[in-house]
C-alpha cells in the first residue's frame, strides 16, 4: 500500500505539537487543522485543509471548561468541542491524531465507522490524581485504548503509558540538523517555548541573575500577554522576544551557545531542546522534562536539579570555551538521528507494520 496519511491537528499555532504535525504532513500526506491561530509556518509545500480560522461563537463556553484544567495556557489553548464532535466525519483514513483531544475524532470514527486510527500522545493525564481529573483520565484511557498504534515523544512518557497498561512507540520530535556545527558563538543562553505560568518563567529569571557572562534570551510566544509583561518587569535581566518568525528564531539558534529548558512533570522533550541540539547548542535541562534521556551528563549536556545548579553549569561552560566546543562535537551524531526525515520514516514504518499504510 502507498496511501496518504491524514495528520489531524487541533490548533495550528507556534508550538511543538503543531510543528511536528506540519513536518509529518510535509512528508507523509495531508494536514487537517481544526482551528488556525497565530503561527509563522511556511505551508506552501504542505497539503493543508483548515476547518476554521480563529475562534467560534461557543469559544467562551469551551474556554471556561478548558480553563478548569489549564487556565495558565490562555484562550488559544481552548479545546474546541464543537469541532471535535461535529467534524470527525471529514477525516479520511488512514489518520494520525495529535493528542488525546484530537483523538476523540479518531475514537468516534472507530466506533461508528470502523476506521483504525493512530494516536500521538504528547502529555497524558493518566497519573494525575484527584476527583477533578476524573474526566480527563477517563478520556485518555478510552481514546488510547481504541487506537491501532500509539506514538509518544519520550521513554519517560512511554513508561507512564506502560504503567497504565498501554504499549507505545517512541518517535522523538525532529529537526533540521546542520551540516556543520560552528564553534563561532556568542555567550547566549537561549530558552525556547510557548510560555505560560506552568513553565515557571521565574526559574529562567533566577538563572539570568546568576550569570557571570553573557545573557539569557527567552524566545517564543506567551499564552497570556499580561504574564509576559509582568515577567519583564520582575526580571529585566532577561531578554524576552515574544513571537518570532522562523528566520528570527533560526538566527538565534545560530548565535547561542546553550539551550536551557526546565520542565515540571513534563513528559515530552520540548521542541526547543531538540532544535537547539540540532543547531549545536549544549542542552541544560532539569530532571522534570523528557529530554533528560537524550543527555549524558558532562558529555553532551547537563541534567540539573534546580535553577541554581543550572546557573553553575552554564557559568562553567561559558567560561571554558574548549569544554563547550568539545561537548558540541558530541551532539553531531545525535542531531542527525533526530532529523525530521528520520522521524517521518519511523512513523511510516510503524504504520506499515500495523497495516495502516
Amino acid at each position: 500500500m502507498n496511501r496518504k496519511l491524514t495528520v489531524v491537528l487541533r490548533v495550528l499555532w507556534n508550538g511543538g505539537v503543531a510543528r511536528m504535525a506540519v513536518e509529518e504532513a510535509r512528508r507523509l500526506g495531508k494536514l487537517l487543522v481544526l482551528r488556525e491561530s497565530f503561527h509563522n509556518y511556511d505551508l506552501k509545500d504542505v497539503d493543508v485543509e483548515i476547518v476554521r480560522r480563529g475562534h467560534g461563537k461557543l469559544t467562551p463556553l469551551f474556554w471556561a471548561i478548558t480553563s478548569i484544567y489549564a487556565k495558565g495556557w490562555g484562550k488559544e489553548a481552548t479545546v474546541d468541542l464543537d469541532l471535535l464532535l461535529t467534524k470527525w466525519r471529514k477525516i479520511e483514513a488512514p489518520a494520525l491524531y495529535h493528542d488525546q483531544f484530537a483523538g476523540i475524532m479518531g475514537y468516534l470514527n472507530k466506533v461508528f465507522r470502523g476506521q483504525d486510527y493512530a494516536l500521538y500522545i504528547h502529555e497524558t493525564n493518566l497519573r494525575v490524581k484527584g476527583v477533578k481529573f476524573f474526566l480527563p483520565r477517563t478520556l485518555d484511557k478510552e481514546v488510547i485504548s481504541k487506537a491501532k498504534v500509539v506514538f509518544t515523544n519520550s521513554k519517560y512518557n512511554q513508561q507512564v503509558l506502560k504503567e497504565h497498561g498501554f504499549s507505545s512507540v517512541v518517535v522523538y520530535p525532529g529537526c533540521y540538523p546542520k551540516e556543520r556545527l560552528s564553534n563561532e558563538r556568542k555567550p547566549i543562553v537561549l530558552a525556547v517555548s510557548m510560555w505560560d505560568k506552568g513553565r515557571l518563567p521565574c526559574w529562567y529569571g533566577e538563572v539570568a541573575k546568576r550569570l557571570r557572562k553573557g545573557k539569557l534570551i527567552m524566545a517564543g510566544s506567551w499564552a497570556v500577554k499580561e504574564e509576559m509583561e509582568r515577567f519583564q518587569r520582575e526580571y529585566p535581566e532577561v531578554e524576552v522576544t515574544g513571537r518570532l518568525t522562523e528566520e528570527e528564531l533560526n538566527e538565534l539558534y545560530s548565535q547561542a551557545s546553550i539551550i536551557l529548558r526546565f520542565g515540571f512533570n513534563e513528559l515530552g522533550p520540548g521542541m526547543g531542546v531538540i532544535e537547539g541540539i540540532c543547531n549545536g547548542l549544549i542542552p541544560v535541562v532539569n530532571d522534570g522534562i523528557g529530554s533528560k534521556e537524550l543527555i549524558t551528563n558532562d558529555v553532551n549536556g547537563y541534567v540539573v536539579k534546580d535553577f541554581e545548579e543550572a546557573a553553575e553549569k552554564i557559568n562553567y561552560l561559558l567560561e571554558n570555551q574548549e569544554r563547550l566546543n568539545k561537548m558540541r562535537g558530541e551532539l553531531i551524531s545525535l542531531s542527525k538521528e533526530l532529523s525530521w526525515d528520520n522521524h517521518a520514516k519511523k512513523v511510516r514504518e510503524e504504520l506499515e507494520r500495523v497495516g495502516m499504510l
